[in-house]
């Protein structure tokens, strides 16, 4: 029977197919297998690179005190981590409770703790990369890559057990997601955008500034406005799931009054911490000038519409909120400095024959100072491990210990081997037990008793670098007796913290 007879009403034969020769179907195949290849090889050269720049020095550098707090909180139980959001710090709740795991399977110590921190540091790499190429090309990717794995800003967070790291491999990741919508829009990956934008905020609320740059995003690509309607539900459906977090972060607000009122000198300040010393900075600049001006997209979205609004409107928003309530400090807007890389790379990528490697090479060298001094534990925050040392050399059993003022409590909850055997005398409840930091002293009147007892006649004092011209009733209690009833028998200075010996 003729073929045509068993075609449906309104159906077309079938062209004839006419593969071609078996030739260019292998090179085919072979090209499609050298893309595949590609796509792993490249980001893998960069995270590499920031891999072994977080490696470098993370075990030589002590505790400061936030770290020192991560370290405390982490060891607490679930329901322990969970009872402290209730009263302090719920918008590192989420944070705590993954450092958690990393405690149970990898123990406390300095380099444990940052290793988080350092494995993100290396995905925020790739994921740079990979936005590279996608928006530019492999070429411009790979420089991308190359200049966040050598910025000094990113790899001093990937020495620290906080999320600021974590937020940045989010946060870049996030955005690959975002460009691949664009492309290849569905269900199933807007629920994973809405989702994962979700979690950065659990992970830090001030992550979610990404969603303002990457709504201008859209409104600043043609091609992408169509992206409007079922991008805004996905971020809506997002903040909708955060907003319990935000509504007892605002709670807690008061968490935040050691901030001030940032000016000019804050926006200048985290353009050279983004960038380093001002010869980085200019050429970085000229780099990022010439791709704002020359760069070509690779599809939908182009660099300079995702990169300029990421760049910006977080740290931007942020500075103008802070003027109300201050809310800024630089390490809040760590997620925006993928975007120098991929506007510098853009300016780079341009560069003839590879030359992108003289400046790559100029600027590794013009910063090597800084990612060396930057890895000194002379040049950390505080240095808690020394202070802990003091205490563990010229402790003797059964010595009080004084705090001033309580959350200095941080030192002996991060280095607790060291306070072995000396007695807290003013703590009535553990802060795992007050869900706190400092956890609960006893009233004024009662630890001066405590002091004042025949059976106290070694105090030691850990307070700040300086101490405040006013104290509350139970810090002025603990310098009233020591003043009264001991002698000052020794000080100890370190960074960030001062011990005194008192003796009867």
């Amino acid at each position: 029977m003729d073929s045509k007879l068993d075609l449906l009403p309104g159906d077309r034969p079938a062209p004839a197919a006419h593969p071609g020769p078996p030739s260019e179907d292998a090179s085919r195949r072979t090209e499609a297998r050298r893309e595949r290849w590609k796509a792993w090889l490249l980001p893998s050269g960069p995270a590499l690179l920031a891999l072994a720049m977080g490696l470098w020095g993370a075990g030589r550098l002590p505790l400061w005190r936030d770290e020192a707090i991560t370290s405390e909180i982490a060891r607490r139980s679930t329901p322990d981590i969970l009872w402290c959001a209730r009263h302090i710090d719920a918008v590192h709740a989420v944070y705590y409770l993954f450092m958690h795991g990393v405690v149970q399977l990898f123990g406390a110590g300095e380099f444990a703790l940052r290793l988080p921190s350092i494995a993100a540091f290396a995905a925020t790499a790739a994921g740079v990369t990979v936005l590279g190429r996608r928006i530019m090309s492999g070429s411009a990717g790979f420089v991308a890559g190359l200049l966040y794995a050598g910025a000094p800003f990113a790899s001093h967070y990937a020495h620290e057990a906080r999320s600021y790291s974590l937020v940045a491999a989010l946060t870049v990741w996030l955005t690959v997601l975002f460009v691949d919508l664009a492309e290849r829009g569905s269900r199933r990956r807007y629920a994973a955008y809405g989702a994962g934008i979700a979690l950065l905020g659990l992970v830090h609320l001030f992550a979610l500034l990404i969603l303002p740059a990457h709504l201008a995003t859209l409104l600043l690509s043609r091609r992408t406005r169509t992206m409007l309607r079922p991008w805004s539900a996905a971020a809506a459906s997002a903040v909708v799931a955060v907003s319990p977090l935000i509504a007892l972060a605002v709670t807690q607000r008061n968490a935040l009054d050691w901030l001030a009122r940032p000016g000019w000198r804050d926006a200048l300040y985290l353009a050279e911490a983004f960038t380093g010393p001002r010869t980085v900075m200019d050429l970085l600049g000229a780099a990022m000038a010439v791709g704002l001006v020359t760069a070509r997209r690779r599809g939908p979205i182009g660099p300079q519409a995702l990169a300029v609004p990421w760049l910006l409107l977080p740290a931007a928003l942020l500075l103008l909120a802070s003027q109300f309530h201050p809310f800024y400090t630089g390490r809040y807007v760590i997620g925006s400095l993928p975007a120098v890389s991929l506007l510098a790379a853009a300016g780079l990528a341009r560069l003839p024959h590879r030359t992108w490697i003289a400046p790559i090479v100029a600027m590794a060298v013009l910063l090597e100072p800084l990612q060396v001094a930057q890895r000194r534990p002379e040049n950390w925050w505080d240095d808690l491990r020394g202070a802990a040392a003091i205490v563990r050399q010229e402790a003797r059993p059964g010595d009080a210990v004084l705090f001033l003022t309580a959350d200095r409590r941080s030192i002996a909850e991060a280095y607790p081997d060291a306070f072995r055997g000396t007695r807290d005398i003013a703590l009535r409840r553990t802060p795992a037990q007050a869900g706190n930091f400092g956890g609960t002293e006893f009233s004024p009147s009662e630890i001066g008793r405590r002091l004042a007892g025949a059976a106290t006649t070694r105090v030691w004092l850990l307070e700040g670098p300086w101490r405040s011209p006013s104290l509350d009733p139970r810090d002025r209690a603990k310098v009233d007796v020591l003043q009264r009833h001991f002698r000052q028998a020794g000080v100890w200075r370190v960074r960030g913290v001062t011990l005194s010996l008192f003796q009867r």
